[in-house]
């Protein structure tokens, strides 16, 4: 199976980008190569040009780099995405949502997309010898996220596993398939306009990309399995191998999540 591995950079509007995060997203490199069993076609890095650092990043480790504003026409500026009554401006949160359900990077069948703080730590099937899903869920479980799903296409999500394990794989005829029946329960909308006018403007995290593809992907295609992740501090970020001897018996991944934006 060929694949095509998009790995979201989290900086600019969503994180900073300091000397933590680029120890990190080697490491995360480092983990889907040795990880996926799959033909990876190419890597491509999604940021923000401005970022000259992540540029020259991508040039050294052969990446390619692709300006996020190129994927749908527009920025998280454009969104403006304000919650609760103190505003909090959550446009880039939404934003890099919009890019994992765009499918418009790469050409292959299937995409897979991760976050730049999450490292695999032992094989991790995305798609069967019969052409299913393999997605790995966790214990979030965040009603509006399943709400949202509700107002945005009539669907009600079943399961008591989530879908939001900083990991995932696309289908493109999947994807495609969803944004017609978004645009169809929206009449006059692009999918995406729809998101974004579905969001919850009183509820910090109302809208889940993983959820909402997840949830849509018949039962008869995907195979769940637990994701098994454990967090771990930015400062612990050491070599894969140190962090898969102590952690890898345990857990097939690990996130360095960092909470600054």
């Amino acid at each position: 199976m060929r694949s095509t591995t998009k790995v979201r950079h989290k900086s600019g509007y969503y994180h900073s980008c300091n000397i933590q995060g680029l120890a990190i997203i080697p490491l995360c490199l480092s983990g889907l190569r040795a990880n996926i069993p799959h033909i990876i076609s190419e890597i491509y890095i999604v940021a923000n040009s401005t970022d000259g650092i992540v540029q020259e990043f991508c040039h050294k480790n052969k990446l390619q780099f692709i300006e996020e504003r190129e994927i749908l026409g527009y920025g998280p500026k454009e969104i403006d995405l304000k919650i609760g009554p103190d505003l909090k401006d959550r446009s880039g949160w939404l934003f890099q949502q919009l890019l994992k359900l765009s499918g418009r990077i790469g050409s292959s069948d299937h995409y897979i997309t991760i976050d730049a703080d999450h490292v695999l730590l032992r094989p991790h099937t995305f798609i069967t010898a019969d052409g299913n899903s393999v997605f790995y869920q966790s214990y979030e479980h965040h009603l509006p996220y399943y709400d949202n799903i509700r107002r945005l296409i009539g669907f009600d999500p079943i399961g008591r596993l989530s879908y939001v394990s900083h990991k995932m794989v696309f289908k493109r005829g999947n994807v495609s398939n969803l944004h017609r029946l978004i645009e169809t329960s929206n009449p006059g909308k692009s999918w995406d306009q729809a998101i974004i006018d579905s969001v919850d403007r009183n509820e910090i995290s109302g809208f889940s990309e993983f959820e909402l593809y997840g949830n849509f992907v018949p039962e008869n295609q995907k195979i769940c399995l637990p994701t098994l992740n454990h967090h771990l501090s930015p400062a612990s970020a050491t070599s894969l191998d140190a962090i898969k001897s102590r952690y890898g018996h345990f857990f097939r991944s690990v996130t360095f999540p960092d909470y600054k934006s």
